[in-house]
């Protein structure tokens, strides 16, 4: 079932297809029930698959190693907060990585089903120090609420109204209202001045917002990985921030005609 659902994930016209036939909400009710669980080689890290789309996206991480560089990540790394965090797949990736290392960190992401899963993987891995955030950044009055637009998979919602156009997404889209968060406040709650090695941004087009709002947060951290999507911001307005913030650019990790992502590590560290 695993390599079926990658197989079909790669066709957007096969993709249709389930749609229509609703075949996506029963293979979404069946592992609801019964997720598909597996265990890292090596560190035994275990992750679940408990929507269909989180299968390819799995696959992808985990199996092939496409999604990110390995060798970018701080030598030693132990604190990280990534926004936009899904299910918790990236935190579980950190993990197996870490080689046994302690982690502490945030995970924040304006989906309440994607954090309640991250805190899944959080906790059946024994990470005490990793916390779950329901809420959005860089967007909105701190303590206020912000419409926020769910899309029918949980990995392409965002925070602005849906270009459905550009995106190429025409599934079901819902509005939520969700409560605006300071990262930095989190942090600090948390580990007080403790540096975050990494900070990971993936926020479906409201990356510039939350570096401009979190310049705060920004001076406790040493790396950043950061998805930009090319409908919203370029990576020259990226690198134009981060460089002011004390950041280089180093990388551009994988690109398309619609987005990319690049890491930029601090240049005083």
């Amino acid at each position: 079932m695993r390599k079926l659902v990658s197989w079909l994930s790669r066709s957007a016209l096969l993709r249709r297809a389930v749609q229509l036939l609703h075949l996506h909400d029963v293979g979404n009710a069946w592992l609801r029930r019964l997720p598909l669980v597996k265990r890292l080689p090596g560190s035994g890290v275990v992750y679940r698959a408990s929507r269909l789309e989180s299968i390819p996206l799995a696959v992808e991480m985990f199996e092939n190693g496409n999604l990110y560089d390995a060798a970018l990540l701080p030598e030693g790394f132990s604190t990280f907060a990534d926004m936009g965090c899904n299910v918790g797949y990236f935190t579980c990736w950190l993990a197996h990585l870490a080689q046994g290392r302690r982690l502490r960190g945030l995970m924040l992401d304006a989906n309440p089903d994607a954090v309640k899963e991250a805190e899944w993987h959080a906790q059946a891995n024994g990470m005490r120090d990793v916390f779950g955030i329901h809420g959005i950044a860089g967007e909105g009055k701190i303590g206020s609420f912000s419409e926020f637009y769910l899309y029918e998979s949980n990995i392409c919602s965002s925070a602005q109204p849906p270009d459905t156009a550009k995106m190429g997404l025409r599934g079901k889209w819902e509005k939520i209202r969700v409560p605006c968060v300071s990262i930095e406040q989190h942090w600090r709650q948390h580990f007080g001045e403790t540096r975050c090695h990494l900070l990971k941004v993936d926020i479906e087009g409201s990356e510039l917002q939350f570096l401009k709002a979190e310049q705060s947060f920004l001076r406790l951290v040493d790396s950043v990985l950061v998805e930009w999507h090319k409908w919203r911001v370029s990576l020259d307005e990226l690198t134009k921030l981060l460089t002011a913030a004390d950041f280089a650019y180093v990388k551009t990790v994988e690109e398309n005609v619609n987005m990319g992502t690049a890491y930029f590590r601090r240049k005083s560290a």
